[in-house]
């Protein structure tokens, strides 16, 4: 232990809390929580021998350790599990998928609640169910809701005279127009709630004692509304598979993993049928244990949880048992217990979630199977991993008007559009194509620095030796490590690398030229229909735009009449006036304007 070490491990409280590794750059590396605090660093910053791999790595990374106190060890759980999303270091175990995970909120704060998705649970009075881990499954489960248990969707409640069309197919009770009263409306939402809650049979239980208490009172229309919804229901019923012959709830997790990848299974049983399975992928490094990587995800996962069930089935015991079981208790407000079975019922259960996740990381492994055409591409370049993330920069302007960068990016030879991004040169004064290159990448890797999205394994420039050089220049200045710069010039489809004088030749018949050249030619029509698309909304606004009596209603009618401001003044003006709500007067101010603008034009030409 270096003597820096020693005087800071001095200062450290006995009492509980979390701590934060750092490295020589300040970066950290592993955020952990501790009863004791002193005793914890101790053993990071020892000399003394041990068997753990991990600790012995991370005694050879660290160089400055930080630390918060807090009031208990539930306090530091907390604490330890929000860090670590936030910071995201590199030996902590974390779900792999970043973004917010998908709840249906059921908004019971508003007098008539609706249900939707949404990513951000919020303190405001609604019910929220989940997280999903797969959206598509949510999606047809609030379909699935949205049929069985008619509520309105309209984002804003307002009174109308008449029903929506919603009300008039059966799918909206109508509310808006006084088709139901709140309570019944209410009691609508409270059986949607028991369903999504996983108790299908006790909505069931209601509505076959509504459908016969309707019935019996002759109002048989409103019975045979209740029996179909009955019906929908027990069809989702008899698709819940018995997992327990008692009516329990309970969450059974379980772990499969190989090197730094794993998935973790959890087993959502509710009255004994399994109302549900969320397969959560994980990341860590190899050295770490199953029962650090257990602990880790439970509190990951379960913070996020807005319900917690009694009894959670684990497939590994944990050090860290007692501290979760606490703080779930004090997050559910009742008795949760966390338990490994080693026996009967229970452990084939957990068995049951293990055949999942093993199911699941087989599946994973398939997807990241690098494709041919990436590892050809791969040995072309020379690179020491597979470009599986493949992103682009094109630049498009006419004389340094409305100049644009755009970027878009290619995962597994295949377009992924929600990382397509667009940007308006704002620095860069006259056509300066190496310049604005500079800019966008500039920008753009930035952004993915500071958002923490994922780094592209190879970036490509459309255009030569001087763009490539910019390019290089900006992902260092944003301090993108680990990325690839190349760059496809178009006339002679020639390949530039960094540090070779000349261009590379790339045979025609390869495939890793074919993949270069189907991502440079889609960045440039992305870049040149961008371009367009401003010169187009500059041109309608400069001409149309000011024009007394032409607003933005006005404007639409006449550019879907006809097609462009420059088919306009070639009009007469009786024509201009057929389009509805314009009229002759209004015509005629149009077409003084448009002619006004076209002398301007040819006199600016003229002087030119």
């Amino acid at each position: 232990m270096v003597s820096s070490q020693k005087t800071a491990l001095r200062r450290v409280p006995t009492g509980p809390g979390v701590y934060l590794l750092k490295n020589a750059n300040g970066r950290i590396i592993y955020v952990g929580k501790a009863l004791n605090l002193r005793s914890r660093l101790r053993t990071y910053t020892g000399t003394g021998e041990t068997s753990d791999l991990k600790v012995q790595i991370l005694r050879s990374r660290l160089s400055t350790f930080d630390y918060i106190v807090t009031g208990s060890e539930t306090e530091a759980l907390v604490l330890e599990s929000n860090l670590i999303k936030e910071h995201r270091p590199r030996y902590n175990v974390k779900l792999k998928d970043d973004k917010r995970y998908p709840f249906i909120k059921v908004t019971l704060a508003e007098k008539f609640p609706r249900a939707y998705v949404t990513r951000i649970v919020k303190e405001d009075g609604s019910r929220y169910f989940g997280p999903y881990t797969d959206a598509r499954a949510m999606r047809r489960t609030l379909r699935l809701v949205r049929q069985v248990f008619p509520i309105r969707t309209c984002k804003t409640f307002r009174l109308r005279p008449r029903p929506c069309l919603n009300h008039q197919i059966g799918r909206c009770p109508g509310p808006c127009s006084g088709e139901i009263a709140e309570e019944q409306y209410r009691r609508g939402i409270d059986e949607l709630c028991l369903f999504l809650s996983g108790r299908a049979d006790e909505v069931l239980g209601h509505l076959e004692s509504r459908m016969r208490r309707e019935a019996s009172s002759l109002r048989f229309e409103e019975a045979a509304s209740l029996r179909d919804r009955i019906t929908d229901i027990d069809k989702v019923v008899k698709r819940q598979r018995v997992m327990t012959a008692t009516r329990v709830d309970r969450d059974v997790v379980a772990i499969d993993n190989h090197e730094h990848y794993g998935v973790a299974s959890v087993v959502r049983i509710r009255g004994g049928k399994m109302i549900g399975c969320e397969n959560v992928p994980l990341e860590f490094v190899r050295e770490t244990s199953h029962e650090e990587i257990l602990a880790a995800f439970l509190k990951q996962f379960y913070s996020v949880a807005t319900e917690l069930p009694p009894e959670i089935l684990v497939d590994h015991d944990m050090p860290e048992t007692e501290a979760i079981e606490k703080w779930m208790r004090e997050k559910a407000g009742r008795a949760v217990s966390i338990h490994f079975p080693k026996r009967g019922e229970k452990l084939e259960l957990v068995a049951f979630a293990r055949r999942n996740a093993m199911t699941a990381l087989r599946k994973a492994f398939d997807e990241r199977k690098v494709p041919k055409i990436i590892e050809d591409l791969r040995l072309f370049l020379g690179m020491t991993r597979p470009p599986r993330l493949i992103s682009a920069v094109d630049i498009s302007n006419i004389q340094a008007a409305y100049a644009v960068g755009t970027v878009i990016s290619f995962r597994d030879a295949k377009p992924d559009k929600g990382l397509y991004r667009k940007y308006r040169i704002r620095t860069v004064k006259g056509a300066d194509d190496c310049a604005m290159i500079h800019e966008v990448v500039s920008r753009h890797m930035s952004a993915v620095i500071r958002e923490k999205q994922e780094l592209p394994d190879l970036l490509l420039v459309d255009g030569g030796k001087g763009q490539l050089r910019k390019a290089v220049e900006a992902v260092r200045h944003a301090g993108a490590r680990g990325v690839t710069v190349v760059a496809l010039a178009k006339q002679a489809e020639e390949l530039f690398l960094p540090g070779r004088a000349g261009a590379v030749p790339i045979p025609d018949e390869s495939a890793a030229k074919r993949l270069l050249r189907r991502i440079r030619d889609e960045v440039h029509r992305f870049s040149i229909t961008y371009h367009r698309s401003l010169r187009r909304k500059a041109t309608r606004k400069s001409i149309l735009d000011g024009i007394t009596g032409v607003g933005e209603s006005r404007k639409s009618a006449l550019l879907e009449r006809f097609g462009s401001a420059a088919a306009i003044a070639e009009r007469g003006e009786e024509e201009i006036a057929e389009v509805p709500g314009i009229g002759i007067r209004t015509a005629r101010r149009i077409k003084q304007a448009l002619e006004q603008e076209a002398r301007g034009s040819s006199a600016q030409r003229r002087s030119g």
